[in-house]
């Protein structure tokens, strides 16, 4: 069985996978990745992975119980694990980045 630091861990390696799993899946959360993370000067890869650090260092305990909820029935729980993550962190504002952190 997976642990959450299994499944992070997955999702902090998963980001290629995701931009191209967010194009077909999700084209309206890819643009709004590609355009945020434009907008802060990094590529969608990037984005992802910082989003996984703020979320591991500010998520509160609703997000955290949306985030295991969805991994329940995941048949990918590494993606849906990140992009639960995205937009999480779509919907916060702009946290620091991991080399500020």
């Amino acid at each position: 069985m997976l642990t959450l630091g299994d499944i992070l861990a997955r999702a902090r390696a998963a980001t290629p996978a995701f931009e191209q799993w967010l194009d077909t899946a999700a084209p309206e959360l890819s643009g709004q990745v590609r355009a945020a993370a434009e907008a802060e000067g990094e590529t969608p890869g990037r984005f992802a992975r910082n989003a996984v650090a703020a979320f591991d260092r500010d998520a509160d305990a609703q997000a955290w119980t949306r985030l295991t909820g969805r991994l329940h029935a995941a048949a990918d729980p590494g993606l849906i694990c990140l992009e639960e993550i995205v937009r999480w962190r779509l919907s916060t504002g702009r946290p620091q980045r991991l080399e500020e952190a």
